[in-house]
C-alpha cells in the first residue's frame, strides 16, 4: 500500500493523471477494511458467508491492485482459462488470498521477475466409489528464488516466514481460507520459482 501511496505521491508531482489511480487505491483500502474485518472468522467457519463467486471475474478485476501490489519491477499476468470459474465461496476472503501470494511473490523476486495467475478446469475423482467432480484450479506462480526443502514443509505452518523478524499467518491463513470453502493447495517450488496450486470445488459436479 506504501508503494502505491508513493507511485501516486510521484505522478501528482508530476502533473500526470491520477484518475485511474485514486479508484484503484480507494478500492484496495475499502478491500482492506473487508478483508481486516473476515479475518477475525477465519477460525470460526460457520460464519463465514458463503455466495456463488465467478473466480475469473474476480481475478480480473483485481488485475490492477495487484500489479500495484506487486510492484514496478515484476510483470503480471492473466490466464484465466478455467470454463465452468462459479464456486462457492465468499469474494473477500478470496481477495485476500490473492493478495497475500501477491505480497510474498513480490519479496521473493527483490531484483523483479514474472507472476502468472492461471485458472483452469480439471476434473478429480472424489468418493468410495469414485466419481468424478470438476474443480476450478488457480496456479498462481512466480519467477523468484523459490523455497528450500525444510520451507516448503513448513510453509503452511502459523508463524513460520522466510524473512527474518517479520513472523505472520502467511499462507497458513491462505490454507484455512481454502479448506474453509472445501478446497485444497499444494506448493511446488525449487531454485527457478514457486507455483502454488488451489483447488475449488466447481459448482454443478459432473459425473460418469
Amino acid at each position: 500500500m506504501s508503494k502505491s501511496v508513493d507511485s501516486l505521491r510521484q505522478r501528482v508531482a508530476a502533473g500526470e493523471s491520477t484518475d485511474r489511480d485514486f479508484i484503484e487505491l480507494e478500492g484496495a483500502i475499502d478491500s482492506g477494511f473487508h478483508i481486516s474485518r473476515e479475518l477475525i472468522a477465519v477460525g470460526e467457519p460457520a460464519r463465514l458467508d458463503r455466495s456463488v463467486v465467478d473466480v475469473n471475474e474476480l481475478v480480473a478485476q483485481l488485475e490492477g491492485v495487484l500489479a500495484r501490489v506487486l510492484g514496478p519491477n515484476v510483470r503480471l499476468a492473466l490466464r484465466l482459462e478455467a470454463a465452468d470459474s462459479l464456486v462457492q465461496a465468499e469474494a473477500v476472503q478470496l481477495e485476500w488470498v490473492f493478495f497475500n501470494l501477491a505480497s510474498n511473490s513480490r519479496d521473493a523476486m527483490p531484483n523483479g521477475g514474472n507472476f502468472l495467475v492461471h485458472t483452469a478446469s480439471v476434473d478429480r475423482p472424489v468418493g468410495t466409489p469414485a466419481r468424478m467432480q470438476r474443480f476450478v484450479r488457480v496456479t498462481v506462480t512466480d519467477t523468484g528464488h523459490g523455497l528450500f526443502a525444510d520451507a516448503r514443509t513448513r510453509a503452511l505452518n502459523p508463524f513460520f516466514s522466510t524473512k527474518e523478524g517479520a513472523p505472520g499467518l502467511g499462507l497458513t491463513s491462505v490454507a484455512m481460507i481454502v479448506r474453509h470453502f472445501q478446497g485444497w493447495l499444494h506448493i511446488e517450488s525449487d531454485q527457478s520459482g514457486t507455483s502454488i496450486h488451489i483447488h475449488f470445488p466447481a459448482l454443478g459436479p459432473i459425473t460418469r
